[in-house]
């Protein structure tokens, strides 16, 4: 149980928004303001283009909000951004003040893990943990994600850093 907890924690190190959401979302009372129901991406990157590499990225996010479904794409320059435009494209017209919020600092790591088995489900079994800063002008918070899959964490990282600024405003 102690090496659980140290490794729960060594996930969280500088991500006290993420520990403190995981609190509240366990009251009783408390209303997630938005939930991401579905997110698909699109990346291509050509090596051929004269020059650097060039990267083309597309997001699509399906996502509820007081009780009703939004689906919207956008682009951007890699997948985190374009998945963080897509999401903004539908929060910022709910909660205007998201707009505020601006990601400072965008941090990923591969986790210790066992010796690789690599499977169809689990890949090589590495976990990748996502840091993201987040500043609204005012104030910084420090959010994580965590999974298998390098987007998934930058996912899960990027929704608690728009629902931290969310938390306590029960609007549905």
């Amino acid at each position: 149980m102690a090496r659980d907890l140290k490794e729960a924690f060594f996930r969280l190190d500088g991500a006290w928004a993420s520990f403190e959401l995981g609190s509240i979302r366990r009251r009783d009372d408390y209303l997630k303001p938005f939930r991401v129901l579905r997110c698909k991406i699109d990346d291509q990157v050509d090596f051929q283009s004269p020059g650097a590499p060039q990267s083309a990225t597309e997001a699509s996010v399906l996502i509820e909000v007081f009780g009703e479904q939004e689906l919207v794409a956008a682009s951007g320059r890699g997948p985190v951004h374009a998945v963080d435009n897509a999401m903004r494209k539908i929060l910022e017209k709910h909660f205007p003040q998201l707009a505020e919020v601006k990601l400072e600092e965008f941090d990923v790591r591969l986790l210790p893990y066992e010796p690789p088995r690599f499977d169809d489900d689990n890949g090589a079994g590495a976990l990748v943990r996502v840091l993201g800063i987040f500043s609204d002008g005012e104030d910084r918070w420090g959010t994580v994600g965590v999974a298998v899959d390098i987007l998934q964490a930058s996912l899960e990282c990027i929704i608690d850093g728009l629902e931290w600024k969310l938390r306590g405003e029960q609007k549905h």
